[in-house]
């Protein structure tokens, strides 16, 4: 490249990113067009006189993100930096994100878990939003009393300056017909006009079978596990079991369960899952698959993993 062209490139360079100027006002500066300005723009980077660097952040968290929006079809990707207190960060991050999107008298609905649960720490000094928080399933076993959906949907009313609806029955019911019972109750009608009015959702994604504890999976028979297994269930959201292909699985249990049906869940206006773990990262793969995510947010590990696993299955 000539010297000319070298100063030219420095010219532009130097006008719009340190004096600020327009590329409108550097055409009209230099008599070029605006279309030149951008393309000789992009010259001065690949000639590298000029180079962009973000000190005091490892941006490769952002390349992540970006490259998990892309290949999972998503609107947004949230990568929380990996941590020894890796729940907590995540939490935090996803208490972030709901902080930017929540707005007044929206209808807001969780489903539960420790890092939903764990949500709820992290939202000091918060506005009041008149928000409605409602359940998205049922309770979980007594054993784990401490993820209960209602005790997540109380604190974030009571720390957000909102309204709550409660849920009073287990999540997998004794048989398909209690089931159908609840649902067609009086009771259960302020929960149906709220599932099918959601604005925001966040939601956790449940890992494989094996390996993977949960707060509510120990409600499910032998009978449930083994139907379970047979289809090959990789994970489950809102307590719907799907397998490696995104493909739902119907019949037991989800004949009994007391959840909001994910063609209903995918209505909301944002869908927020919540999840990390090296296990789970089939389960989130599989789940991109039903598009119902809008929004994922996760920690760096499971991020990159995950990112790798996306990659393996397009060039299968």
């Amino acid at each position: 490249m000539d010297t000319n062209k070298r100063e030219l490139l420095a010219r532009i360079a130097y006008l719009y990113y340190i004096k600020k100027y327009s590329q409108k006002q550097i055409s009209q500066e230099l008599g070029i067009y605006r279309t030149t300005v951008s393309r000789l723009l992009k010259q001065a980077q690949r000639e590298k006189i000029v180079s962009i660097q973000i000190n005091g952040f490892d941006t490769s968290i952002f390349a992540l993100e970006l490259e998990l929006k892309k290949l999972g079809h998503l609107k947004n990707v949230l990568i929380a930096k990996n941590s020894k207190q890796k729940n907590k960060q995540l939490s935090a991050k996803a208490a972030q994100y709901l902080r930017q999107i929540i707005f007044p008298k929206a209808t807001v609905g969780f489903a539960w878990g420790s890092a939903l649960a764990g949500m709820v720490g992290q939202l000091h000094n918060f506005r009041n939003t008149d928000a409605l928080f409602v359940p998205l399933v049922g309770g979980p076993s007594a054993a784990n009393s401490g993820y209960h959906v209602n005790g997540i949907i109380y604190d974030f009313a009571r720390q957000l300056g909102g309204k709550s609806l409660f849920i009073d029955t287990p999540v997998i019911q004794e048989s398909a017909y209690a089931r159908t019972c609840f649902v067609s109750s009086p009771r259960f009608e302020p929960l149906r006009r709220s599932w099918d009015n959601l604005d925001i959702a966040l939601v956790g994604i449940g890992g494989p079978l094996k390996g993977y504890s949960s707060s509510w999976r120990n409600l499910l028979t032998a009978k449930d596990i083994e139907f379970l297994k047979e289809r090959k269930a990789i994970g489950d959201c809102c307590c719907t079991f799907f397998d490696k292909n995104g493909k739902i699985l119907r019949g037991e249990p989800l004949n009994r369960t007391i959840a909001i049906p994910l063609h209903t869940l995918q209505k909301a206006q944002t869908v927020v899952g919540v999840a990390r773990s090296l296990a789970k990262v089939p389960s989130i793969a599989a789940l991109l698959k039903l598009n119902i995510l809008d929004v994922l947010i996760t920690d760096e590990e499971t991020g990159t993993r995950l990112l790798t696993y996306l990659k393996k299955q397009k060039t299968k």
